[in-house]
């Protein structure tokens, strides 16, 4: 039990390392959470900072997402505790300690864990932010939205309430980061990119 506490808590203070702050800081010394949209992502990181710290920035969310799920399982090995893991790395991402409670989407982060656990899972998850963005012709709130695709790919994929429910987990505390832009969306604000 202590373990799996323990691992609990290093996913989340995982999660909660600001990388768009430090890597937008430290190689073009700017702060990331006042310039563009205020976003602590990658996203906002290329736009302010440019491309290399804007893809450092995804890479590393997605590591850490992948490195909290590969720490569960290799410590604790029960799924339920995996799932908890991988609901606090992207929760820590988005409401980062280090922050105050501030923090990205949990794109990458999720990215990084479905790498992980579902790597076909990605591949469905990403068709369909391609065809929303197509549709919406807004990059962001496409994204954001695909989000309800996971509950529904991982129910198809594995037909266990465990993922299922570890999914609504995931699109709920993504979704919940992407209201701001449902909201430019409707003031008929777009951003392809």
């Amino acid at each position: 039990m202590g373990t799996n506490l323990a691992i609990m808590l290093l996913s989340y203070l995982l999660g909660s390392i600001p990388t768009a702050y430090l890597f937008s800081r430290l190689i073009k010394k700017v702060d990331i959470r006042n310039e563009g949209s205020g976003n602590i992502g990658g996203m906002n990181v290329y736009r302010i900072a440019g491309l290399i710290p804007g893809v450092l920035t995804v890479l590393v969310d997605a590591v850490k997402g992948a490195l909290a799920v590969l720490i569960a399982l290799w410590l604790s090995g029960e799924l339920p505790v995996v799932f908890i893991c991988g609901f606090l790395v992207v929760a820590g991402h988005n409401y980062s300690l280090f922050m105050k409670f501030r923090g990205g989407k949990g794109l990458a982060t999720t990215l990084g864990l479905f790498i992980v656990l579902s790597p076909i899972s990605i591949i469905f998850a990403v068709l369909s932010a391609v065809v929303l963005t197509l549709i919406l012709r807004d990059i962001n709130t496409a994204f954001g939205s695909a989000a309800l695709s996971i509950p529904l790919i991982l129910w198809l994929q594995y037909q266990q309430w465990g993922w299922l429910f570890f999914g609504l987990s995931l699109a709920v505390v993504i979704i919940i980061k992407h209201i701001p832009d449902y909201r430019a969306y409707a003031q008929g604000r777009r951003r392809l990119i």
